[in-house]
């Protein structure tokens, strides 16, 4: 559980010799609401821990059971639509098989693999008959303040001999193994942590010659990103700067079924919220003028409707 100062303290979720039931109760309704077939109680053996670092949760997951019986965890989309939790979840093998199928894509990963899954889309999830995996549980605007395109990345593997990826792998296994970590530090390390992991995705997943469309798109989110400040970047200030007709502007977001100004608006909420999270700010204010908000109780509301949380809640 996570101490009011931050401490990394590890928690026993699930301990060798707890039922099925209890098993059951933590991954298919505390991680997030899931379904899942009944595994019997003697057949049965899993275990869990969990310690927080600021706002990530690593959660070692191990689990045993006869081949028959694998355990297969299903998220539909109605669960996703009857559950405001909204995280990322990375995943490090360490034994075993854990299967993984999302976006109409379909991994498999063993020893060493990682691999990102996203919460708010539906998903099936299998263990092979002895596993073990570490998930890191990311909220949603820290990652994608640093990866705005990580939606795109799920179900898709960093294989083992990835460089980075056994950097990034390497850093989740001593991250179960952290306990003395406390208040701005946690906070540091777990910001340190996300940086690295963002990298890896970037690194080994995006290195597809892009499309000139593409080209283009990349352009216009940089030049974005570097203007969250600007209250005054609006969608014909953009095309002006990037040189092209707001038709055009419009044409290449509506590729990924968004608009600019939506698109605008959820990467300066993403960075607002990572910079709350982080403890970059002593006050709110500071935080929604440095992000384009001329408004702060339009900034609050749009930050609590987007989070279901204010952002004096993430700052704590």
């Amino acid at each position: 559980m996570q101490t009011p100062d931050h401490t990394v303290v590890a928690q026993t979720l699930v301990a060798p010799g707890d039922s099925f039931d209890r098993w059951h109760h933590v991954t298919c309704r505390e991680f997030s609401l899931t379904e899942c077939r009944r595994v019997a109680d003697e057949a049965f053996q899993a275990s869990i821990s969990i310690r927080h670092l600021g706002p990530l949760a690593i959660n070692d997951i191990w689990s045993s059971t006869p081949a028959a019986d694998r355990i297969r965890v299903m998220r539909s989309a109605s669960d996703v639509r009857r559950d405001p939790r909204d995280y990322f979840m990375l995943w490090l093998t360490l034994r075993g098989e854990v299967g993984f199928a999302q976006g109409g894509r379909d991994v498999r990963m063993r020893r060493g693999d990682l691999m990102l899954h996203d919460q708010a889309q539906p998903f099936t999830l299998e263990f092979a008959p002895s596993a073990r995996a570490i998930m890191v549980s990311i909220p949603r605007p820290l990652l994608l303040a640093r990866l705005p395109d990580a939606q795109r990345l799920t179900a898709r593997r960093v294989g083992s001999a990835s460089k980075v990826g056994a950097l990034a792998g390497s850093l989740i296994r001593r991250l179960t193994r952290l306990d003395d970590a406390a208040g701005p530090a946690a906070i540091r390390l777990g910001a340190a942590a996300l940086d690295i992991f963002a990298t890896t995705l970037q690194t080994e997943l995006t290195d597809e010659a892009p499309q000139r469309g593409d080209e283009r798109l990349m352009r216009v989110k940089a030049y974005m990103l570097a203007n969250l400040d600007d209250p005054g970047l609006d969608l014909d200030a953009i095309a002006a700067a990037q040189n092209m007709a707001p038709r055009t502007l419009n044409r290449l977001f509506a590729r990924e079924g968004t608009t600019p100004i939506r698109w605008l608006w959820q990467q300066r909420l993403a960075g607002a919220y990572q910079a709350l999270a982080e403890r970059r700010f002593s006050h709110v204010t500071d935080v929604a003028l440095s992000f384009g908000f001329s408004d702060v109780s339009h900034f609050s509301r749009a930050f609590k409707a987007a989070f279901g949380r204010s952002p004096h809640q993430v700052m704590g």
